[in-house]
Parts: C-alpha cells; structure tokens; sequence
C-alpha cells in the first residue's frame, strides 16, 4: 500500500540521517546511500523535500525559488561529462545514477530529456565524439510506427521479400528465418532440455516464460505482467536486502524495441531471449546467457 511505502521511506531517510549525525540528508546522498529512483519519490511525495518534511528533518532550501538552481553551462557540461562516461547509455537512469544533477531538473530546463540530448550534442566534438554523436542522433530521432505484419511475421517471410535479405528497419527477424521452408504444425526451437523447458523459445511469449522460470535467480520478482508498453513490473535486489523498481518489456531479440517504436524513456530492462542490438540505450538481460550460467536441473523441494 501507499501508505506503507511512504512510511518506510521515512524511515529509511530518519535512519540515514541518524548515521550521519545530520537533520539535513541531501538528495544525492539518500538516493546513492538507497539505490531508489527519484520518479518513485517524487510520486509518493511529489518531491524530495516533501520526503525530508515528512520525516520531521530540514529541507535544503535556496535563495530564491526563482533563481535557477544551476546555469545552462553547468548543466550542458554535466550532460556532456556523463555521456562520455565509459559504457555510457543516453537513459534517464543511467544521468540519475552517475551525476549529482537531478535529470528532472535537466528536462525541465530544455523541455524534455530528447531536448536535453540534443542540447548537449551540440557541445560535442565531431572528431573526438563521432559515434557518440552517432548514438544520440538515432536515440533521439523520432521513432516510426512499423508498417503492419502477420502475427507469425517472426518465422514467416513477407509476401515479396527476399529470403536472403535482412530487414533491420521493420524487423528483426534473421535471414535464415525468413527461408526456413513452410512447415505444418509447430516450430521448436534448438533443444536446451533447462529444467521444466525443452527448447529454446522461438517467440515473445516463450521468453516470458522462461523469465518466469528463472527470475527469482536473477534476482527479480514480478509485481505485475500486462498488456500494453511495458509489459511488465518488477523489483530488483540491488544489494542484500535493498529493492528497485524496473519497467520490463519482452522482446524475443531486443532489438524489436526499436522496431517497435517503444520509447527508452519509459523502460528499465529488456529481457529477451538473444541480445543483437550493440549500444542499446538501455539495459538488456538475455536469457540465451542467463541460462547458460544457471545449473539446466533443480532439486525438487
């Protein structure tokens, strides 16, 4: 319940504050010290200061409510230090978890996180930046419905297309697919024999339930699987005994997010069978891999 989780929030901030001696916890040493995403308090309690209140501490306060926090150079050089990071990812999650900036402060300032991408693009070095400037231009342009597919399009062959062409602007669907001959009844995909499941899934669907087969050792549990983009809620163990909250969606290769016109805005995680989407913008969980490290038989309790 609502209540419970503000109650344990508020707890959580009072026990930081105890430790360090303080009535004054900054944002950034709650967040860092809980691994929590601001999004969640700021839903609880439409902002951090509202959290530190609740709690009975001193919120930090400026001169001004008028006067920006930080000035657009501050900001667009924060921006551009956290892109250039190693291994980075254009996210909303990534700029929260690696930067003392609130990325809300950033959207709000250029009108979005796609804007605030932008903006900081126009900062980078051409030479030194070329395939990150390469990455924001595809992240940020807009994403195009794909045109309409049978519901079998992944192992079908479109009317008209060559079987030994690949399409990576509709699909994702390998060429050795599209030219598998017809075939009556079911496919099955390459035998794995990993516990309760035979083959390997050839679909969305079977990901989702090899994801449920196996979640709780990834550390995952699910709070809820729906229809509509993401499809999925969970929470992830990240350290003993601390939770966060990740929007899933299920793809059988992830790059079909793409192709789908999903927005990376609004999702942690894609959990998929086979990862072929190099510098995806978000993070990617493969079963194909997760499997291969997990023991294929399980004792029966």
């Amino acid at each position: 319940m609502e209540s419970d989780e503000k109650a344990e929030l508020v707890g959580t901030l009072r026990r930081i504050a105890a430790e360090l001696g303080t009535d004054s916890v900054s944002r950034t040493d709650f967040l860092r010290r809980t691994g929590l995403s601001e999004r969640k308090i700021q839903l609880l309690f439409g902002g951090y200061n509202g959290l530190v209140e609740a709690a009975g501490l001193v919120p930090r306060r400026f001169p001004s409510s008028d006067a920006p926090t930080y000035s657009d150079e501050y900001m667009l050089n924060e921006l551009v230090r956290v892109l250039r990071l190693p291994d980075s990812k254009l996210t909303v999650i990534f700029f929260e978890q690696n930067s003392n900036i609130s990325p809300s402060a950033c959207q709000r300032r250029f009108g979005g996180w796609i804007n605030a991408l932008k903006a900081a693009a126009a900062r980078l070095d051409p030479a030194r930046d070329t395939a990150l400037l390469g990455r924001i231009q595809e992240y940020t342009a807009p994403a195009l419905p794909p045109p309409a597919r049978p519901l079998n399009a992944e192992l079908s062959p479109e009317p008209g297309m060559s079987p030994d062409v690949e399409d990576h602007g509709a699909s994702d669907v390998l060429a050795e697919d599209r030219a598998a001959p017809a075939a009556r009844g079911n496919l099955y995909g390459d035998f794995i024999n990993f516990r309760g499941l035979q083959h390997a899934p050839l679909n969305e669907q079977g990901v989702v339930f090899l994801f449920g087969m196996i979640c709780r050792e990834l550390g995952y549990v699910v709070e809820i699987v729906k229809p509509g983009f993401p499809d999925c809620e969970a929470k992830r163990e990240v350290r003993p005994g601390m939770w966060q909250r990740v929007r899933i969606e299920f793809e059988f290769r992830s790059r079909t997010f793409y192709s789908h016109g999903h927005d990376p805005d609004q999702c942690d995680v894609i959990v998929c069978w086979e990862d072929n989407w190099p510098n995806c913008p978000i993070e990617v969980l493969e079963l194909k891999s997760a499997v291969a490290r997990l023991p294929s038989t399980v004792r029966p309790r």
